[in-house]
């Protein structure tokens, strides 16, 4: 047999070879094992995290700018961050959040452009601007304009499915709520499927946790681990008889191939780690919400710690907080935080009620620390070095999600909506920062002038890129543009 022809066989040989075993290496992802589940090195982020908060926030924003101080309006932004820019200044109702701060993104003008657009009026209500919220999708209006409903799912509903798909898990989305006053929730499954989240934190445990034992392995995921060994074992038999028939610089990279499937291997045999369900969980939705409120995102941070869900969801209505040390310093009216939240076009020097904007912020800031507080609970949680998945936490290879249906409350206004991310989608945003796209902002970060090209749409779009989809549109037409949020990634 002549020499080229040996050469020859042998590059058939080695080309059949690598074939064969990339193959089986592509259908076996490079897993590293944490918290008793697998996940995939290198890949987008695989869970979804929304808080959503009833009734807007503190802040100065109006339908087309900002309020100066010197009418009825009280020109308070304690949403706002100190300043914007790379080095993430936080404000007043996110000080609590130090911990995660280089996790963070705050954006500023991104407007629910459905809303404005479709509202009655050409601003925003409640209706139309809680069906558009987490949709941004056409919406259908009754006579009365709280009547409306989305026409589309909302983003969570979307990615839960896309992920289910990815990962399966046992329930695709949770979906939890902190009951209280509220004009409809702002959740999708798909036109006019409003969901509705589980009020009792003891009924959601029952039925999250449902044959979740801290004793012993899920089967599933053992059955699943050792098909996967099974396909290491054989494509290191492969690379082992290869190597004979290879040059010397190819051993060396089939050595290295080696090393790392010797090390996946020995992961693949070790010990279970076992899922842990919360304890103290007997609460049911009547207790009050300084109960619930913490409750819930107890059990969302331990169903995502274990597997059992890709995206969860935690509503809070917009509820009184006397349990907070401000507790409640002004006569709401009738008992709701969204009448609360009316004060800010009474409490200004020219307003109503002029005496009480002291305590009135007093109440309001302390409020909605507290609803903040929940969204800490969880990232804090995410970002615990104890479940760390290779290099990177729980919260790096997630991305939570904060809004409400308002900016600001008394006018109802969707201009401006709050947008706070947390976790980098997998290192795809750049966090520690916060972004300001009022196009005015550029020229004075303190003007009272507003616009923006910039909508929920947009930022919608960049979360489903974020999870590796190659849509360039989400929602409805009422956008300056499509595409994704620039300067994100």
């Amino acid at each position: 047999m002549s020499r080229e022809l040996v050469k020859a066989l042998k590059n058939s040989r080695r080309r059949a070879f690598l074939r064969r075993a990339g193959g089986a290496l592509l259908g076996l992802p490079l897993l590293e094992l944490t918290h008793g589940k697998a996940w995939s090195a290198g890949e987008s982020a695989r869970r979804f995290i929304t808080v959503f908060e009833h009734g807007g926030t503190l802040t100065s924003q109006s339908h087309s700018g900002f309020h100066d101080g010197n009418s009825e309006y009280l020109a308070t932004d304690y949403w706002r961050p100190a300043d914007p820019g790379e080095d993430l200044v936080l404000g007043p109702i996110m000080q609590d959040l130090e911990a995660v701060k280089s996790k963070l993104l705050v954006l500023r003008g991104v407007d629910n452009m459905a809303a404005g657009q479709q509202a009655q009026y050409g601003s925003g209500g409640h209706g139309i601007s809680n069906v558009t919220a987490l949709t941004a999708a056409d919406a259908a209006t009754a006579a009365d304009e709280g009547e409306s409903e989305s026409l589309g799912p909302s983003i969570d509903h979307v990615l839960a499915e896309r992920l289910a798909e990815k990962y399966p898990v046992k329930f695709k989305r949770i979906h939890l709520t902190v009951t209280g006053h509220q004009y409809g929730s702002p959740y999708y499954a798909g036109a006019n499927q409003r969901v509705y989240g589980e009020e009792s934190p003891v009924a959601a445990f029952n039925t999250i946790f449902e044959g979740v034992n801290p004793d012993q392995p899920d089967p599933a995921y053992e059955h699943l681990k050792l098909k996967r060994r099974l396909v290491v074992e054989g494509v290191m038999d492969s690379y082992s008889q290869f190597r004979g028939v290879v040059s010397q610089s190819d051993i060396h990279k089939i050595d290295a191939h080696l090393d790392h499937l010797n090390d996946l291997h020995k992961e693949l045999l070790a010990a279970p780690v076992l899922c842990e369900p919360p304890t103290g969980i007997s609460a049911d939705g009547s207790a009050s919400g300084d109960i619930v409120g913490p409750l819930h995102a107890k059990i969302i941070l331990a169903a995502l710690r274990c597997g059992l869900t890709n995206v969860a969801n935690l509503e809070i209505a917009d509820i009184l907080t006397p349990w907070t040390a401000a507790g409640l310093q002004v006569d709401s009216g009738f008992g709701i935080g969204h009448s609360l939240g009316h004060y800010a076009r009474d409490v200004g020097p020219t307003g109503a009620y002029p005496d009480l904007a002291q305590p009135w912020v007093a109440e309001m800031l302390d409020n909605r620390r507290w609803r903040m507080s929940l969204f800490q609970q969880i990232a804090e949680g995410l970002d615990d070095p104890a479940f760390m998945e290779g290099g990177s936490t729980m919260l790096d290879n997630s991305l939570m999600f904060w809004t409400s249906e308002f900016s600001e409350p008394a006018s109802h206004v969707s201009a401006g909506a709050l947008v706070l991310l947390a976790g980098s989608a997998g290192h795809y945003f750049k966090t520690g920062r916060h972004i300001d796209y009022n196009t005015f902002a550029a020229q004075n970060p303190d003007t009272l002038e507003y616009a923006t090209n910039e909508s929920t749409h947009n930022l919608f779009t960049s979360m489903l890129q974020a999870f590796g989809g190659t849509d360039t549109h989400f929602g409805s037409n009422h956008v300056v543009h499509q595409g994704p949020l620039p300067n994100l990634t």
